[in-house]
């Protein structure tokens, strides 16, 4: 029961801070106080503006798969997974409809759902990898 909950409170903090983060007023990542200077500099880039919304998806995926294979759910839940991130994405983008000097884009619900697709991706190869090696070592 306590792995259920830390994992559920990690989830509820991921999707907090990228719903706070894309309803910040201003854009710039260097006015959020926790947010580290060296990762502000590159997220206010230009050419990261819409990339940087990869990057916590990429976490997200990163959490959800880890929770998916620890569990051993099947691939129709890891889709569901994939889709609920996609949902998260477009929130956050129809919430900067109402933001003043925020604006909706696509694009940012493109690399939201690729940096998802990557995360669930990562954890899938690794257990199809670990599955492998330890059928393998069984065998030998």
């Amino acid at each position: 029961m306590k792995k259920e909950w830390v994992f559920y409170i990690l989830a509820a903090i991921g999707a907090g801070l990228v719903l706070y983060l894309s309803w910040q007023t201003r854009p710039q990542m260097a006015t959020v106080w926790f947010i580290p200077s060296w990762v502000a500099a590159w997220a206010d880039e230009n050419r990261n503006d819409t990339l940087r919304t990869a990057v916590p998806f990429v976490a997200l995926g990163w959490l959800l798969g880890g929770w998916l294979s620890l569990q051993h759910r099947p691939l129709r839940q890891w889709v569901l997974a994939w889709a609920a991130l996609v949902g998260l994405v477009v929130v956050a983008e129809v919430g900067q409809l109402f933001e003043k000097n925020r604006s909706f884009d696509v694009g940012d619900i493109g690399w939201g759902a690729a940096g998802a697709l990557l995360g669930l991706a990562t954890v899938a190869a690794m257990r199809v990898l670990y599955l492998l090696l330890r059928a393998r070592a069984s065998q030998g």
